[in-house]
């Protein structure tokens, strides 16, 4: 039998073992499908293309920075109450700050802690079964 995802995922870091240990950190929990950006302009052509159910998004990329891919984000009718959690090393009271006025839900520090972040997810993203 196949399982439909419940929702997908837009993880956007320029690291690719950082997206990898989200994706691993959230695929114990409910079927998501994901989807995988290493910069702020494919993760905005993401945006407009798949409209995901949430975005796990890192703020220093090159190119276009997270902050950037926020404020379009929050500029689109159709996806602005999409959640958006930041993850980043820069974590900073101003950082956060930056990242909250820009349109995110939530900030996460790097490291972060695998559990942490999934549990945050299941609570921004309730079943939907």
């Amino acid at each position: 039998m196949i399982v439909e995802p419940e929702a997908t995922i837009l993880i956007c870091d320029d690291e690719p073992s950082l997206r990898e240990l989200m994706r691993l950190s959230l695929d114990t929990g409910p079927a998501y499908r994901f989807v995988e950006a290493g910069d702020g302009s494919e993760a905005i052509e993401l945006l407009e293309s798949v409209h995901p159910d949430l975005i796990l998004l890192d703020v220093m990329m090159p190119g276009t920075n997270g902050i950037a891919v926020l404020e379009h984000l929050r500029a689109h009718a159709e996806l602005s109450d999409t959640p958006a959690i930041v993850i980043s090393a820069f974590a900073s009271a101003s950082d956060r700050q930056r990242a909250i006025e820009a349109g995110a839900t939530r900030f996460v520090k790097k490291p972060f802690d695998p559990e942490a972040l999934r549990s945050l997810v299941e609570e921004l993203l309730p079943s939907r079964v």
